[in-house]
C-alpha cells in the first residue's frame, strides 16, 4: 500500500510546472510524510535485512538533495550505495555519479558567490578519489575544483597572485596537475603557469 501511495505522490509531483513549486512540495509535503518512514527503516531493521530494495528511502534521498538538505542527503546517499539500493526508476543514473554531480554543481554556485563549499565538497571529493569508480573527466573536475578552491578570493575569483602561502600554492598546483593527468582537456595550464609565477615571485622576494 505504501508503494502504491508513493507512486501516486510521485505522479502528482509531475503535475507541477514550476521547479520552485516542485521543490516546495518536496520540502513541505513529501519529506515530512515519507522521511519518518525512512528513518524508521534505517533505525529498526537489522543490517542483514537492509539489502531489500526500498524506493521510499531512495526517493527521500533525491528529495533531500533537491531541497538543499545536503548533510542528510549525502549521509543517506552513502548508505544507499553501501546497501546497493537502486536509484528511483525515473532517474537513469547510479548513486555515485548522481551525488558527485549534484554536489559539484552546488559547490560551483557556492564558490562563485564567495561562499563556503565545506564540508560537503570535501566529503564527496574524498569518496570520488578513494572509493567511487567514476569516469576520469568527472574525477578530474573534482581535482581541478579542489585546486582552484585554494586560490579563490573571498569574492569567488580565482587569483593565485593574492596567495602568499607557498605550501598552499604548491598544494593547489599538485591538485591541478592530477586533474591534467586524469583528463587531457582539464584546461589547467594557464592557472598552473600563474601559480609558478607566484611561487617564483615569493621565492625571489624571500631570498632578497
Amino acid at each position: 500500500m505504501q508503494i502504491i501511495e508513493l507512486e501516486s505522490d510521485v505522479k502528482k509531483l509531475k503535475s507541477f510546472v514550476r521547479r520552485a513549486d516542485k521543490i516546495a512540495h518536496k520540502r513541505d509535503v513529501l519529506l515530512p510524510k515519507w522521511l519518518p518512514i525512512t528513518e524508521q527503516y534505517l533505525k529498526v531493521l537489522p543490517n542483514e535485512e537492509k539489502q531489500i530494495d526500498n524506493p521510499i528511502f531512495s526517493f527521500c534521498i533525491i528529495w533531500l538533495f533537491d531541497t538543499g538538505s545536503y548533510s542528510r542527503a549525502i549521509e543517506y546517499g552513502i548508505i544507499a550505495i553501501e546497501q546497493n539500493q537502486p536509484m528511483p526508476n525515473i532517474i537513469k543514473r547510479k548513486w555515485p555519479g548522481f551525488i558527485a554531480d549534484t554536489v559539484f554543481e552546488w559547490a560551483e554556485t557556492q564558490a562563485e558567490n564567495g561562499q563556503s563549499i565545506e564540508p560537503y565538497f570535501s566529503d564527496v571529493f574524498t569518496k570520488v578519489v578513494n572509493e567511487w569508480a567514476l569516469p576520469e573527466q568527472v574525477t578530474a573536475k573534482f581535482y581541478k575544483f579542489a585546486g582552484l578552491a585554494l586560490l579563490r578570493k573571498s569574492n569567488g575569483d580565482v587569483t593565485p597572485s593574492h596567495v602568499g602561502d607557498l605550501k598552499r600554492l604548491r598544494k593547489a598546483d599538485e591538485l591541478l596537475a592530477k586533474a591534467a593527468e586524469l583528463h587531457k582537456h582539464a584546461q589547467v595550464k594557464t592557472v598552473r603557469n600563474k601559480i609558478a609565477m607566484r611561487i617564483r615571485a615569493i621565492t625571489e622576494l624571500t631570498a632578497s
